[in-house]
């Protein structure tokens, strides 16, 4: 499964429906990411479930914001993490992974992403919500929400 975008212009919930960036090394859209653009919403399919992944998409994204001018306005990207990337969002491997965790909570506080991690992933690795950055919120179950994003309407691009 290669990455898919998908668009709605509809959001029932901030944390739920803001943008579902799901970790995907590359865009391989046609269509760039805008930050900017209040009709457009992006969802993209994490595949290997590492670090690199993330500090990848997290270089994108702040790439997207170093491009515009001002703060999006839009729903921000939610990376909505259900495997072992999210080990390195734990506090305990905060000394490992401090640039890749300080990028996320500076693109966090200018509404560029907004970091989700998948309580079901949490429950059976045996994190709780304590361990992971203030910043970071957490899912019932990451892929659900995926799936409840495209029943609502999200089209692939």
């Amino acid at each position: 499964m290669g990455l898919h975008f998908l668009s709605s212009s509809r959001f029932p919930l901030r944390r739920l429906a803001a943008l579902t960036l799901v970790l995907q090394v590359g865009f391989s859209s046609a269509e760039t990411p805008n930050l900017y653009a209040a009709d457009k919403h992006w969802i993209a399919y994490l595949q290997a479930h590492t670090p690199e992944e993330v500090s990848s998409i997290l270089g994108r994204a702040e790439s997207l914001l170093d491009s515009a001018e001002g703060y999006p306005s839009q729903s921000p990207i939610a990376l909505i993490l259900h495997g072992e990337e999210t080990r390195a969002f734990l506090k305990a491997n905060y000394s490992t992974n401090r640039a890749l965790v300080d990028q996320a909570a500076r693109l966090d506080a200018y509404n560029v992403i907004d970091v989700q991690v998948c309580e079901t992933w949490m429950r059976d690795n045996s994190v709780s919500a304590d361990q992971l950055p203030p910043f970071v919120s957490t899912v019932p179950y990451g892929p659900a929400v995926e799936q409840q994003l495209l029943e609502q309407g999200y089209d692939h691009f």
